[in-house]
């Protein structure tokens, strides 16, 4: 079991739940040109009964035109114990349920064409408070240790949030959306829907692995400096050059599992100008450990502009760490 964060597609035909299925540009998932939820992270990625989880979400507002703001929102109605574990099982309790006011003032109940969004907290973090039965509440599973599971939703929105009618024939179909003033549903390149899963385990922890650096041709990259290349100069993209990058990540971050099998560490890749050549790359195997020829490779633009690449590393039980680049091209 892993805590994870995934993005739910506005284009409600996207059944796979990875951040490549948020927009309706079906490119590569590396390429920024959109709204993205790119990751999260908890710092309890395992929390105890009554521990308070504190989440992180990376956004990229990837827009030509920003001149509505992006925010990101939190549904403050956490969802504990799904049916079947089942994110949208999930839906069943937001139509007529009550947000509380801030500052204890009135709350509102949830209804369609109703703005949300000042009932809403916002920001890139939110904490979670595990009830103290989420352990006991949650049904045994054979073979896997007695565990509990809560599920906070996140929209990053260009506009405002409304509740949306639940289609009775698509189970999966997200009841929230993004709308701008006159109530108008936003394209899909305005907003993007995403939840964040953290399990609770008596004793069992999960730590976050750590980027010790990002290398480009083997050596470390200085952060506020970023990468600094060379633009392609050649008439076919396939004929550009390829820069070599890789994650450094201590090899005591891959830990042990229960059971005795150690974690799949990964790196994922992001950037808004260029080209990378894979959406991530496999850092650490359960089996043989640290990987031998982990390296992603970048072709830079061809034309001397600025721009910024996220790498972000995941292990199998949802522990996350990135780091945001800048992009020199010259």
């Amino acid at each position: 079991m892993r805590a994870s964060s995934f993005a739910l597609g506005t284009v409600l035909a996207c059944a796979a739940l990875t951040s490549s299925c948020t927009n309706v540009d079906f490119r590569l998932g590396s390429v920024l040109a959109s709204v993205r939820i790119l990751a999260s992270r908890a710092d309890k990625p395992y929390a105890a009964p009554g521990e308070t989880a504190k989440i992180e979400v990376l956004t990229y507002d990837g827009r030509a035109d920003r001149s509505r703001p992006l925010q990101m929102y939190w549904i403050p109605i956490v969802c504990i114990n799904p049916r079947q574990d089942l994110y949208y099982a999930c839906f069943e309790q937001f139509a007529g349920a009550t947000i509380p006011g801030g500052g204890g003032g009135a709350g509102i109940t949830l209804a369609p064409g109703v703005d949300l969004t000042p009932y809403l907290p916002s920001g890139s973090t939110y904490s979670v408070t595990l009830p103290n039965d989420i352990v006991t509440s949650h049904p045994k599973v054979e073979g896997a240790d007695p565990y509990g599971l809560a599920i906070a939703f996140n929209i990053a929105c260009a506009g405002h949030i409304e509740l949306v009618e639940r289609d009775s024939q698509n189970p999966q179909a997200v009841p929230f959306g993004c709308f701008d003033d006159n109530h108008t549903r936003l394209a899909p390149d305005q907003y993007v829907i995403g939840f964040s899963r953290i399990y609770g385990y008596d004793t069992t922890r999960n730590a976050n692995p750590t980027i010790t650096s990002v290398l480009q041709e083997g050596k470390p990259v200085d952060p506020a400096a970023g990468l600094v290349v060379d633009r392609c100069t050649t008439g076919l993209r396939r004929d550009c050059p390829d820069i070599k990058l890789d994650v450094a990540v201590p090899p005591e971050d891959q830990e042990v599992q229960p059971g005795g099998r150690k974690e799949e560490i990964w790196a994922a890749y992001f950037a808004d100008i260029g080209e990378l050549d894979s959406e991530s790359r496999i850092l650490y195997d359960p089996e043989s450990g640290k990987v031998d020829g982990s390296e992603d490779k970048y072709k830079a633009s061809n034309d001397a502009v600025d721009g910024v690449m996220f790498v972000v590393v995941h292990d199998n039980r949802g522990g996350a760490d990135w780091l945001k680049l800048p992009i020199h091209t010259k």
